[in-house]
């Protein structure tokens, strides 16, 4: 069980919204989000932790494996960028920050949510094939991983946009908005989500008060199953 109290000594600034606003999967838009808060366990970042661990990337084996060797500088991602037709992002003047967060989020200022959606798909079959090599000695080539993402991101956008336009008669009055509790009350919201098969349900709460500020969350899983019904009950 995890919780947060005073939440704003964790805010990291940067653009969020250019990050969940990205046109590409949620998986994808998620390691974008676990890339800026310094979540990816690249050796180096295991290292910090005071992890001991070969530091040198496992699919080069060139250079100690940072946030931006592994997505930027290593061989293999440079090529899988030109594969992707990215190369221009790449090599953007604007985008040569010394870490990988201000790189993403300058990215997602200056581009639009279809480039930064693609960018986000790419970075993250770049990290899936960084871990398949790193667990099962299996990688593959740059041109295999550009090809993945450009027809993976093209077959994810035509599904969403045609979901979007069967939606799109979606009433003002349908959507469903927050509403702040009265003063003096904190309003308490529940989340409950499980995958069938995995015999685990996660809940998550949030509690903030008529200002909307957020006051204490907190996040857990249960080793049983239940509806969302009953979980948020």
């Amino acid at each position: 069980m995890r919780y947060i109290i005073g939440s704003d000594k964790y805010h990291v600034a940067g653009n969020w919204n250019g990050i969940w606003k990205a046109q590409a999967p949620h998986k994808a838009r998620h390691l974008l989000w676990r890339l800026c808060r310094g979540c990816l366990p690249t050796r180096y970042r295991l290292l910090e932790r005071r992890v001991e661990c070969n530091l040198n990337c496992p699919v080069c084996d060139e250079e100690i494996e940072d946030e931006i060797h592994i997505f930027f500088r290593c061989a293999v991602a440079r090529d899988s960028w030109c594969a992707a037709g990215l190369s221009s992002v790449l090599h953007n003047d604007a985008y040569q920050q010394a870490n990988a967060m201000d790189r993403i989020f300058v990215v997602c200022s200056n581009e639009n949510s279809d480039i930064v959606g693609r960018v986000a798909m790419l970075l993250w079959c770049i990290w899936q094939n960084r871990n398949d090599k790193l667990l099962n000695d299996n990688v593959q080539t740059p041109r295999q991983i550009g090809r993945y993402v450009f027809y993976a991101w093209n077959d994810w956008y035509s599904v969403h946009k045609l979901q979007s336009n069967s939606e799109s008669g979606t009433t003002e009055a349908d959507l469903v908005r927050w509403e702040k509790p009265a003063l003096g009350w904190v309003k308490c919201n529940v989340d409950v989500a499980f995958v069938p098969g995995s015999g685990r349900t996660s809940v998550g709460l949030c509690f903030r008060n008529n200002r909307g500020q957020v006051m204490a969350g907190m996040t857990q899983w249960q080793q049983t199953v239940m509806s969302s019904v009953e979980g948020e009950s």
